[in-house]
């Protein structure tokens, strides 16, 4: 009695901030049509606060931001909008925009063939789906091989072996590719630079080469952090250093 009680509960409370919800964000949609963009961003972002995370929302979020002429603001959110939404066009469009608005032109390294087809492969699946992957071909694998000792006939053996062989190494092409997409994700993340200028420096310590100068709005891949300090990645493959408080990851 007592657990059906808490879990009606809590089916309650999450109706009820549902309800909040949605009527926080069509309140703060209102303010953005009436070109009350401040009072607009104070209700989405209230919304994050509570944890709840849509494309929509980060969409939203950043054309007000785009609406006040705040770049790098409007840049992270549309951003991501697109890591939840990656395939809509308004977004890309829009981030587009805001990228127009930035300073800093760097060209961007010609993609390596073999890297970009290893982690659209890696990137195809979530680790979870892997995990399953490479289990179930693992089982099967290990079923294939025990067929193959029972068999007594040689083109039934040779059959039931090739297919083991196979599917041994597919299971392990997962595995290889799991930990490919683990390694990438928990290694690099992306940020936006949020400060209006700030020095690319070649050490992480104001005591070094300026390597140059950065600006708000443009996007680095964030590879290492040491106290104060983070190494980052430009699109044109130049590493350096950035004070951590003159970048925002891009992240949830």
């Amino acid at each position: 009695m007592r657990i059906c009680l808490t879990l009606f509960l809590s089916l309650c409370a999450i109706c009820l901030q549902a309800q909040d919800v949605d009527a926080i964000f069509s309140k703060a949609n209102k303010n953005y049509n009436l070109g009350s963009y401040k009072e607009a961003l104070k209700g989405y972002d209230s919304i994050v606060q509570l944890g709840v995370h849509s494309p929509e929302l980060y969409f939203n979020m950043g054309n007000a931001h785009y609406k006040l002429n705040r770049i790098a603001p409007s840049i992270l959110n549309y951003e991501k909008a697109q890591l939840l939404d990656p395939s809509n066009e308004d977004i890309q469009h829009n981030l587009r925009f805001a990228q127009n608005m930035t300073i800093d032109v760097i060209e961007e390294l010609p993609p390596n063939a073999i890297d970009s087809f290893v982690a659209g492969l890696s990137g195809a699946l979530s680790l979870p789906f892997w995990s399953v992957l490479i289990i179930a071909l693992f089982a099967l694998a290990c079923l294939s091989f025990v067929a193959y000792v029972q068999r007594s006939r040689s083109q039934q053996k040779r059959r039931f072996f090739a297919l083991s062989l196979l599917l041994g190494i597919l299971s392990l092409s997962s595995f290889g590719l799991a930990w490919d997409k683990q390694f990438r994700d928990a290694q690099q993340s992306e940020a936006v630079i949020f400060a209006q200028t700030t020095d690319f420096r070649s050490e992480p310590n104001l005591r070094s080469e300026v390597l140059v100068q950065l600006h708000e709005g443009t996007k680095v891949i964030v590879e290492d952090q040491v106290e104060q300090w983070v190494k980052v990645r430009l699109a044109n493959g130049t590493v350096g250093w950035l004070t951590q408080s003159d970048v925002q990851r891009i992240a949830f």
